[in-house]
Formats: C-alpha cells, sequence, structure tokens
C-alpha cells in the first residue's frame, strides 16, 4: 500500500508539472502583446499602452488602446518584431532589438529630393499654339458631345481654346493675341503674351521684386520675388518647420513625405521616418490565441 501511494504521488508530481508548462510562440500562432517602441536614445515612437502614450505626447483619442494581436510570421509586423517574439510564454516580458535591415529598411538614398532654396527661373516662356491631348483626357475635363469649330474655356483661368480636331486624339488651338494678359488660378503671377509665330507663343511673368507667391501649387512653403530683370526672375523658397506631407505614389496610395529645410536647400524625404534607425521594443505577451 504504502509503496502504491508513492508511485501515486510520483505521477501526480510529474502530471502537475506537465500540465502547468506553458506553451511558447512558435510561427502560425495568432498572438496578443503589450509593447513599447522606442529609439537608442529612448524616445517612445509608438507603444498601444494609453498611459504610456500620454506619458510622451502620443496619444491619440481615435485609437484602441488594447493588446495588439498578429500572427506571427504572416509578416504583419516588422521583421525583427516578428522573429524577436518567437519563443516567448504568456506572461514573459522581452526586450527586442531590431536593426534598420529588419525593420524598416535602410535609407534609400533615390528617395530623397533635394532643391535649392535660392533659384534662377526665366522670365519668358515658350507654349505650343496648337496642342494633343488623349480624348478620354479632354472629355473628362471638358465633357463630352464637342465638335470642330467649338471654342471653350479652360478651367480656372480667362484662356479660350478651339478645337480643331476631334478624334482619339483631340487637337486644340490657344485663342490668343499678342498683349493678352493670361490669368491662371494655380499660376503664381499673370502672364502677357509678348510675342506668337506659326508655331509657339511667348509669354512673360508679370511678377514683381519682393512679391510673396505660390510658386509650387500645394505646397505648405511660399516663395519670395527677390530678384527681376528681362531675362531672369530670382526666387527664395521660404523656409517653414520640419513637416510631413501627404504625397500619391505611382500606385494611387498615399504616402507621407519628410519635408524639412536648411540653409541652403529644401529636403523631400519618402523614407519611411523610421528607415535607417535601430528600434528598441519593450514587449510583454498577453496571450497566444486558439
Amino acid at each position: 500500500m504504502k509503496k502504491f501511494v508513492i508511485l501515486l504521488l510520483a505521477a501526480m508530481i510529474l502530471l502537475s508539472g506537465c500540465v502547468g508548462q506553458k506553451a511558447a510562440v512558435k510561427n502560425g500562432d495568432n498572438i496578443s502583446v503589450n509593447y513599447t517602441g522606442r529609439l537608442p536614445d529612448g524616445k517612445v515612437f509608438d507603444t498601444n499602452i494609453e498611459g504610456v502614450a500620454k506619458e510622451n505626447n502620443l496619444f491619440d483619442p481615435e485609437r484602441k488602446y488594447t493588446p495588439y494581436q498578429f500572427i506571427v510570421g504572416k509578416k504583419m509586423v516588422i521583421q525583427g518584431f516578428d522573429e524577436g517574439v518567437i519563443g516567448m510564454k504568456v506572461g514573459d516580458s522581452k526586450i527586442i532589438t531590431v536593426p534598420p535591415e529588419k525593420g524598416y529598411g535602410v535609407i534609400n538614398p533615390a528617395l530623397i529630393q533635394v532643391i535649392p532654396r535660392i533659384e534662377n527661373i526665366s522670365a519668358t516662356r515658350e507654349i505650343p499654339k496648337v496642342f494633343d491631348v488623349p480624348r478620354s483626357q479632354f472629355e473628362q475635363f471638358f465633357g463630352p458631345n464637342h465638335s470642330v469649330g467649338d471654342t471653350i474655356r479652360v478651367p480656372e483661368s480667362n484662356m479660350n481654346i478651339t478645337i480643331i480636331n476631334y478624334s482619339s486624339v483631340v487637337s486644340l488651338k490657344r485663342n490668343l493675341t499678342v498683349g493678352f494678359n493670361i490669368w491662371e488660378a494655380t499660376a503664381p503671377w499673370n502672364e502677357t503674351v509678348v510675342k506668337i509665330d506659326d508655331k509657339n507663343i511667348t509669354l512673360k511673368a508679370n511678377a514683381s521684386k519682393s512679391e510673396i507667391v505660390q510658386y509650387v501649387p500645394g505646397a505648405p512653403w511660399n516663395t519670395t520675388v527677390i530678384g527681376l530683370n528681362n531675362v531672369n526672375i530670382t526666387l527664395r523658397h521660404n523656409a517653414i518647420p520640419d513637416t510631413v506631407i501627404p504625397i500619391q505614389n505611382m500606385f494611387g496610395q498615399m504616402i507621407p513625405m519628410r519635408l524639412s529645410f536648411n540653409e541652403t536647400s529644401i529636403i523631400l524625404d519618402k523614407n519611411p521616418e523610421l528607415a535607417g534607425k535601430t528600434l528598441v521594443f519593450n514587449v510583454t505577451l498577453v496571450s497566444i490565441n486558439k
């Protein structure tokens, strides 16, 4: 009897150890975590913990601060984070350090555009007297049911154009005369027609020294005319604080572009904000979901 009791106790102890053993995270698991992401200098850039977000001026009232759920190995998070949670058990906390190549990538110089803050442009420009556009593009702006000989107004301007061919390609003639003052809503200044020949129309900018204009349509900065003669116009693009603006990429997706100024240049950077940076995550495994 005594021997039976000892064996029974041993079996219970062994069974208890097996039942209490926690599962470790592996690829394919659907898990929930709490995390805080920092840069090596300690600056917090992201967290799903409300208190941490408020402490670091990251709080978004529209965000739900609940454990973040994802499937390990399905590229739902950056590679280094995906790999770093493998082997964790519910309740474990861990620091995961992610190098740039396993985070948001290294900085791609091709995605950085530098524009001089001081720019010289010609005081005159030539535009073709007759120009062609695809019919689909023409009808997108002017609507269907047009005929050769129709004269129409260019939207947001005081210019008229005449249709001289209407097929799969629409040929249009600008109805301008020397001395005509052109106004366009998106142009930084009015222009005067100074010459017309068989092919081209020459326009001269009606700019004024010290005038502040919106030279780049839609840009968050403005531009001052700092020099002017009959040949050139000198512009200075006026600095603004660093900002992020949304732009459309070639696939029609809106992506953020970082904009900054220095003494000589405007820097337009389409790299992800965290590209080139090592990231440090404090992660706690909340659950492995079945």
